[in-house]
């Protein structure tokens, strides 16, 4: 990745929280002698005891991803976070030409492969639990009877951990601007857009004022 010191960055907690809020991933695979295998899956932290900066998920086992694996545990997690685009009219300086600021993570590592039915089951417990934990009334996690029988429910998934060994963070926030331009970009974004990404990017811009 493309990473001027300017926008890298290096705070944990930043990086984190990115990863919180993007748990959507871009997960590469290498397979020998072939192109890089590229699949879409949610991620979360795992709350399990020493394993809280290890990222868990599954994969459907028609999915040929996870054989990959099996021969090569290297792995790519790509987290699109929040991004916009910054009109040149907000700059205070003058004349100037369009950007687009975001926050992208890119986190390299090995993907160690769950096949038993208990490990697996608990990391399903987990991602269920995380992504209902918003919800006023929160599904409480239940395998369907098709899937209770030990052999039916893994010959359907195989579940994974995922332990980073490199992350390489990217905060464009235009840390390349003098304090009056960065100001007007973010008072542009608070008059001009109220979407979601534009709103979380104007916040992230204000926090590192």
């Amino acid at each position: 990745m493309y990473l001027p010191k300017h926008f890298s960055q290096g705070d944990h907690e930043d990086v984190r929280k990115l990863i919180e809020r993007n748990g959507f991933a871009t997960v590469l695979s290498f397979p020998k002698n072939e192109r890089p295998f590229i699949n879409h899956l949610p991620l979360i932290f795992s709350s399990t005891a020493g394993e809280q900066e290890v990222l868990i998920g599954h994969l459907a086992k028609a999915n040929p991803q996870w054989k990959h694996f099996k021969e090569n545990p290297e792995c790519t997690v790509i987290i699109n976070g929040e991004h916009t685009y910054i009109s040149p009219r907000w700059y205070k300086s003058g004349r100037d030409v369009p950007t687009w600021n975001y926050a992208v993570a890119h986190l390299h590592g090995k993907i160690e492969l769950v096949d038993d039915f208990k490990g697996q089951v608990e990391i399903l417990k987990q991602l269920s639990a995380y992504f209902e934990k918003p919800s006023k009334t929160p599904w409480e996690f239940e395998l369907p009877s098709d899937l209770l029988n030990e052999k039916a429910l893994t010959g359907a998934i195989i579940s994974f951990k995922f332990r980073p060994e490199k992350i390489e963070a990217k905060f464009k926030l235009s840390q390349n601007r003098s304090d009056e331009d960065r100001q007007g970009v973010i008072e542009g974004l608070a008059l001009e857009r109220t979407d979601e990404m534009s709103t979380a990017i104007r916040e992230m811009m204000s926090r590192n004022e």
